[in-house]
């Protein structure tokens, strides 16, 4: 028996609720900053005439704020209210999209996307869902957050078609004006009726045992330990992991942005070019929760050597697809490893690093790898723009993917001893 914020019994777990509360967020920020950047990036590219690489420049610039934001923002989730900044930062979002419907050039939108959706991106389609649902479950943890990481691959399927029609039948400025204004709305509303920070405020432990602990935050908020990250950093399983990270969110977010140039680049239809981008979606959707209930079973570092392999073959598909077909199957093939990317790296930090911490070491994760891949999407448009293809591109990803994949046996199978230090570096805490 569980119970629902208001006190009233019922028979379902709280903490299922909050998977469907996170799916539903995701759903709608992922969908929106992720997958539209390659049409949005498209209709700017023709309003004003630019190349390709200066549309790009949006994403690289998101990628450094994102980079520069995580560290703090997992600090601040792990010690104040998810809901409150759940909301604030689709404030951002949405005052992001509405800023860009404005634009009198192509530097307005860039900044408009490298500032505002990306503040709001950081905290909604990368830290909250995967920091929440690891309080409120541990035995289930990979399933959960593989069901919430659906929201992203459900956003992937139905907003790209959504957005394509929009602009077909008014234009693509009305169109992200009335998404962002959507964002602003429904978001905030969502998570301040919802979201609960941890399963002792209702009386539960996690998956709904009775509490035996509960994991209170390891520092008073407002305050911080001089020092506090620098353990993180010289942890050499950090790093192992962080590199193939890097990797994986680099080649996501250089196929994501540049699907729709693929797609057209081979004559295929917009149409056709955002249906493709709802393909990536509907095949993660699938392997989403499958790769999630992966972790909770398997040595993780099984599911990690899995997915790297299956991004280099899907980018060596790529690299030699030449119909619309081809190109269809190699996106199928890259959505695989990308549906399965956020339960996988949840469930990662989670194996490797203590509840207390989880925020922390996954905002300096996300520091490290967004701002190692963040010159991957203006790069594929500067090769563009050189070479007329994504060859060289394609064969730099196979490389480096190819080294993460290596390095994987090296990796730790679970968390570090917890150790008292007295010095501001790593204090003693109870492991998850």
């Amino acid at each position: 028996m569980s119970i629902d914020p208001p006190g009233r019994p019922t028979p379902i777990f709280y903490g299922w609720y909050l998977v469907g509360v996170c799916l539903l967020v995701q759903a709608i920020a992922a969908g929106m900053s992720i997958y539209l950047y390659s049409i949005l990036a498209g209709e700017v590219e023709r309003e004003f005439s630019s190349g390709r690489a200066a549309v790009m420049l949006g994403l690289t610039g998101s990628s450094i704020t994102t980079g520069l934001l995580a560290p703090k923002m997992g600090a601040w989730l792990d010690r104040h209210s998810i809901r409150i900044i759940v909301a604030g930062a689709a404030l951002a979002l949405g005052s992001g999209f509405v800023a860009m419907s404005f634009t009198p050039n192509v530097w307005g939108f860039v900044a408009s996307y490298a500032l505002l959706v990306a503040a709001g991106t950081v905290v909604l389609s990368m830290l909250f869902a995967p920091l929440l649902l690891s309080r409120w479950f541990l035995r289930q943890r990979g399933l959960a957050i593989g069901i919430a990481a659906l929201g992203t691959q459900l956003g992937g399927f139905l907003f790209p078609p959504l957005m394509t029609l929009l602009i077909d039948t008014f234009d693509w400025r009305i169109a992200v004006r009335g998404m962002g204004m959507f964002v602003i709305l429904v978001i905030p509303l969502l998570s301040w009726r919802s979201i609960v920070d941890r399963p002792a405020v209702l009386g539960l432990g996690p998956d709904g045992d009775r509490p035996l602990h509960d994991p209170a935050p390891a520092t008073a908020p407002g305050t911080r330990q001089p020092g506090e990250f620098m353990w993180i950093l010289r942890d050499r399983s950090f790093w192992l992991a962080g590199s193939g990270i890097a990797v994986m969110v680099a080649m996501f977010t250089t196929v994501l942005s540049n699907l729709a140039f693929f797609a057209t680049d081979i004559g295929a239809s917009r149409d056709q070019a955002a249906w493709l981008i709802s393909l990536y979606a509907l095949v993660g959707m699938v392997f989403s929760p499958l790769i999630g209930r992966c972790c909770d079973r398997l040595d993780i570092r099984i599911v990690f050597a899995a997915l790297l392999l299956t991004n280099i073959m899907a980018l060596a598909l790529f690299r030699d697809a030449g119909s619309y077909l081809a190109l269809s199957i190699a996106t199928a093939l890259v959505a695989v490893s990308g549906g399965g990317f956020m339960p996988f790296w949840g469930a990662l930090i989670g194996r490797l690093y203590a509840l207390q911490e989880y925020g922390r070491v996954m905002g300096v994760m996300t520091l490290f790898a967004v701002g190692a891949s963040s010159l991957s999407p203006v790069l594929a448009g500067f090769l563009f723009d050189l070479t007329g293809n994504y060859r060289q591109l394609l064969l730099l990803f196979i490389v480096f993917t190819t080294v993460a994949l290596l390095l994987v046996p090296l990796l730790r199978s679970g968390p570090i001893p917890a150790t008292v230090a007295d010095n501001g570096e790593r204090p003693q805490r109870e492991l998850a």
